[in-house]
């Protein structure tokens, strides 16, 4: 076995994804299986890999048999004896070295599916991981041609589990389209790996006494759903503090961050899409807020919202119900880069010449409940019913997403459509010193009243979060069934164990 492969602590949650490698890896039958697994960096694929060939889906199975390879910047003849030192290892034979083996990708592939073959019988499958895929087509451009070849005539026959793994979106994602050499190889499935629920990131603070339930939010508001960053925190420190020694102060953990992701894409000139990252993060959500803000062509900017889309750096929304694509606007898609470009790309110079900390408290401290409330806090709400309106609600949600009229009076947080034509509204409140009351509810039901399609306003439910709680007259309408009204207080934002 490789002995780069450790068993990633702490883990959580994933439980989907490890419980599909599971299934490719006990498919029945002794040919090979074929997975293609990206997503943007730090978002834990490479810990996703170690946790389950180190226990496995349950946690407690035995390592299973593998050889993983952490593709790097190298020549190409580098890169293959590189491999080949460790599939020698791990899978050995008498006569063979890895020198021989480096001549050729061809002659990698064939040791990988005979000796995968000639292991004593019983011995199951073989895990195959090329890591950072990208790195080594950059260097042999036609690697996913031979991989085709061999998998046709020897790796589909072979009991393998190969898995090409990697963090260019384009790049891999390519690879299973229909025009590429590798479309239909992929038996074990294509998956891509999106950033942590916001109620798996609150595990990363689970027992801390600084963090409660608007420190574990406010949380995922600075750091997203990227488990990389989480783990940084020291959860014996409060929230500020951490916040200004990860980002804000001179040479912190992760001050060139958002460079490096940029870069990691290769960008060649991040400036525009520095500038359209800030105008978005900073409230200028409409294409021509941002053409405006920025000085871009259309047609420039055009290219690299498209770019940024495909990137998955931002998303297009529309408001529910309108198909037409001039309404669309844009977000940040990670919460991280929103409060990077939002807070701390601005202060910038502040922060080479005065105390972050002293900076942090002035100019961001007394604007984080803005920026919770302005996005942040709708998105983990959207999250919330995505995971628990079944089970806590019983109610089941076909689709979502926000609402703004064209006139730009009426706004309603969350428009979900249910089943048998129901429709439910929702309001996000991020405000812990003060309780909801009945005229935000009388406030929600006159936006409902307003909307244009009579079937929208049909029976419609309500639903409110709201960290500071509700008023008792709020409470006690709720509890009658016939009203639908849902509401949602701090505490219940997360499941028992958070």
């Amino acid at each position: 076995m490789s002995n780069t492969t450790i068993k990633p602590d702490p883990f959580y949650n994933r439980t989907l994804e490890l419980a599909a490698l599971d299934r490719a890896w006990k498919r029945h039958g002794a040919g090979g299986q074929m997975l293609l697994l990206y997503g943007r960096r730090r978002l834990g694929k490479t810990f996703l890999l170690q946790r389950y060939l180190t226990v496995g889906a349950g946690g407690n199975e035995p390592e299973k048999p593998h050889c993983y390879f952490l593709a790097e910047q190298s020549t190409a003849a580098t890169q293959r004896l590189t491999l080949a030192r460790q599939l020698v290892a791990a899978l050995p034979a008498e006569g063979v070295d890895a020198e021989e083996l480096a001549v050729s990708w061809n002659a990698l592939l064939r040791h990988a599916s005979q000796q995968a073959r000639l292991r004593k019988k019983g011995a199951g499958r073989f895990a195959l991981i090329l890591d950072e895929f990208p790195y080594l087509i950059a260097q042999t451009p036609e690697l996913p041609s031979i991989l085709q070849a061999w998998w046709d005539r020897e790796g589909v026959h072979s009991p393998l589990f190969v898995v090409l793994c990697g963090s260019q979106l384009s790049a891999m994602a390519t690879l299973g389209q229909e025009s590429a050499p590798l479309f239909g190889r992929f038996n074990a499935g294509i998956f891509h790996i999106g950033p942590l629920h916001y109620e798996d990131v609150a595990c990363f603070y689970e027992g801390s006494r600084h963090y409660g339930v608007k420190e574990k939010l406010l949380m995922y508001g600075v750091f997203g759903g990227t488990p990389r960053y989480h783990a940084l925190v020291d959860t014996s420190r409060p929230s500020a503090e951490e916040i200004v020694t990860l980002l804000m102060q001179p040479r912190a953990i992760l001050e060139n961050e958002v460079r490096f992701l940029l870069s990691s894409e290769q960008i060649r000139d991040p400036a525009p899409y520095n500038a359209i990252l800030a105008a978005i993060a900073g409230g200028e959500t409409k294409f021509n807020g941002i053409q405006q803000s920025i000085g871009a062509e259309r047609g420039t900017l055009s290219f690299s919202l498209r770019t940024l889309l495909d990137l998955g750096w931002i998303r297009r929304e529309l408001p529910f119900g309108e198909p037409s694509e001039r309404r669309a606007i844009y977000r940040v898609a990670d919460p991280f880069l929103t409060f990077w470009y939002r807070f701390v790309a601005p202060l910038a110079s502040d922060l080479q010449f005065s105390d972050p900390a002293a900076v942090y408290a002035a100019h961001v401290a007394p604007r984080l409940a803005d920026y919770m409330g302005w996005s942040v806090f709708e998105e983990i709400c959207g999250q919330w019913l995505q995971r628990h309106a079944k089970q806590r609600l019983g109610l089941t949600v076909r689709q979502m997403a926000g609402y703004w009229s064209r006139d730009g009076r009426t706004e309603i947080d969350l428009v979900a459509e249910l089943n048998h034509g129901a429709f439910l509204y929702g309001e996000c409140k991020w405000r812990a010193d003060s309780v909801t009351r009945l005229s935000d509810l009388s406030v929600l039901q006159a936006k409902v009243a307003s909307l244009p399609e009579a079937r929208w306003r049909n029976k419609p439910a309500y639903i409110l979060f709201a960290l500071g709680g509700f008023s008792p007259e709020l409470l006690q309408l709720a509890a009658q069934p016939a009203e639908r009204i849902y509401l949602v207080r701090d505490t219940d934002m997360f499941s028992d164990s958070n």
